[in-house]
């Protein structure tokens, strides 16, 4: 799907409630074009109308939209409008930042058995202690270094 229009963001934490003045120009904007046989200068006009009336992207606007047989996504796309807002996660870096740990099958092994130990064994708090010590030289001799995450920006 592209990135494109005026579409509900899933939590941009952006405040998408319309006010009146704005749900009454999106309801008369709209009453001008129809749904179904929108050209991309009725989008771009539309998509104009709201942006110059500072009514942004958001939920309220693509639910309003929908309210009137629009569908706020595809007027966008039509409009040739992007959205600072991407789709779904960031991509990935060429792999920086990316790091995996370098288990073998028996470190695999003894991993499993100790976390079995540790969760399903009657252990008293020393043994529990030791069992964590165990996992804890696993993760330290199988980690990349730097570690597995990069925490700078």
């Amino acid at each position: 799907m592209g990135t494109s229009g005026y579409y509900p963001t899933q939590s941009s934490g952006q405040n998408t409630s319309l006010t009146q003045d704005q749900l009454q120009l999106i309801a008369d904007t709209l009453s001008n074009y129809d749904p179904d046989n929108l050209t991309e200068a009725d989008a771009q006009e539309i998509v104009n109308t709201f942006s110059e009336a500072g009514i942004a992207e958001g939920r309220g606007l693509a639910e309003t939209m929908a309210s009137y047989g629009f569908d706020a996504r595809a007027v966008g796309e039509l409009a040739g409008v992007t959205s600072d807002r991407p789709d779904g996660p960031p991509p990935p870096r060429g792999g920086e930042g990316v790091a995996t740990l370098n288990i073998s099958e028996d470190m695999l092994q003894q991993l499993n058995q100790l976390l079995t130990e540790y969760y399903d064994g009657d252990l008293t708090d020393a043994e529990k202690a030791t069992t964590l010590d165990a996992i804890k030289d696993i993760f330290q001799q199988t980690m990349p270094e730097g570690g597995l995450v990069d925490i700078r920006a």
